[in-house]
């Protein structure tokens, strides 16, 4: 059976699945995806294997500086370093997503600002393992992108959905303040994207100047949550017969993060697990707990939380192998709608829809 997650922060499961970030359509959805574009797969099993590459590992040295102040000299001395602003934000951008399609985390790491969470290169010190795409290229042709402003400020970053799980914004503030900070935006061709069989998507870059040079901070997408949550509501589709979902329990509690984790906060080997950077506090979370006896065919199930905009997919290679399956997935707490989707042979029906709402008095538990 395979979990495959989209989500605006970390995957669901805390583990971030190789399949939602590879290729080169993924990398320009980074959107949703944007999250850890740059980092995917596994724990690792040793650092060598997270850490080794073709490339020598560069960085700029600190000449005299009364070596090469003369202003005659048009060009700077072979291998020496100095910034470029002639390189803007869109170049930048083009940079990045042509390093990710080819899985090139050095690449990636000439361009990610020192501040940036996303950068693959920190995280594989971390013990992560770097998965981009596999040595594919983007044509120019795919996306179109756009400088919406170069005299940003911290206040636009925190327009993205993910910024606030990321960083503190007094803390940002201190770190880049004093920076040039430009907003771009990328938008993916929509007859490219029909042709690879996925959807369109718009996403908006944060770079930050360091040094002098534009560096990517973070990506993602916008917040458009609505104001009036009620009005963003589908109705209800309750799964009485339990054909697909046997519960959403809206006050389960996520103890951990890590691989095999199980359903009261403890990993496979029933050790209580901990998130010791607290990087999941401020998430809600929802189980829904699939079946063990299907009353009908499906291919796969999507599970999605429509305001907070996860997504969580199981499938495998027989019908139903979703069956007696669960998935921890975030929830907006001021209000959302979860939604269970089956799709057999391409098509797709909504079992489940399940609404949310505080100020209701949610009693945080249906179950069949």
């Amino acid at each position: 059976m395979s979990q495959r997650t989209r989500s605006p922060r970390r995957s669901d499961t805390g583990q971030v699945s190789n399949d939602s970030l590879l290729g080169r359509r993924r990398v320009l959805h980074a959107g949703s995806v944007a999250a850890l574009t740059a980092v995917a797969g596994c724990l690792s099993d040793s650092d060598d294997d997270s850490n080794t590459g073709n490339g020598d590992s560069s960085a700029a040295t600190e000449g005299d500086p009364d070596e090469n102040d003369s202003d005659t000299d048009p060009e700077p001395d072979e291998g020496e370093s100095e910034p470029d602003r002639d390189v803007g934000p869109l170049d930048v951008v083009d940079t990045y997503l042509e390093a990710a399609a080819d899985g090139d985390a050095d690449a990636i790491d000439e361009v990610m600002h020192s501040s940036s969470p996303l950068n693959p290169a920190d995280w594989e010190e971390e013990g992560w393992e770097f998965r981009g795409g596999d040595g594919e290229t983007i044509d120019s042709d795919e996306y179109e992108t756009e400088i919406l402003t170069e005299d940003g400020t911290v206040d636009d970053i925190f327009d993205l959905e993910t910024a606030a799980f990321w960083f503190d914004e007094d803390e940002l503030e201190a770190e880049i303040g004093d920076e040039e900070i430009a907003l771009v935006e990328l938008e993916e061709d929509v007859e490219a994207a029909e042709t690879d069989g996925s959807e369109a998507g718009t996403s908006l870059w944060v770079l930050v100047t360091e040094a002098d040079e534009w560096r990517v901070l973070i990506m993602g997408e916008e917040d458009d949550t609505p104001d009036d949550l009620e009005a963003a509501f589908e109705p209800e589709i309750i799964d009485e017969a339990a054909d697909v979902v046997e519960e959403v329990d809206w006050d389960f509690e996520q103890a951990d993060q890590g691989q095999g984790q199980g359903r009261d906060g403890e990993d496979e080997n029933g050790n209580e697990n901990e998130d010791e950077d607290g990087l999941f506090d401020d998430l809600e979370w929802a189980q829904v707990v699939l079946t063990d006896d299907p009353g009908l065919e499906a291919d796969r199930v999507v599970i999605e939380s429509t305001i907070e905009g996860s997504e969580f997919e199981i499938y495998g290679d027989d019908s139903n192998a979703w069956a007696n399956s669960y998935a921890n997935i975030t929830f907006d707490p001021d209000g959302d709608q979860i939604v269970v989707t089956a799709v057999q042979n391409g098509d797709e029906t909504v079992v489940h829809r399940e609404h949310y709402e505080p100020e209701s008095g949610n009693d945080g538990d249906s179950s069949h």
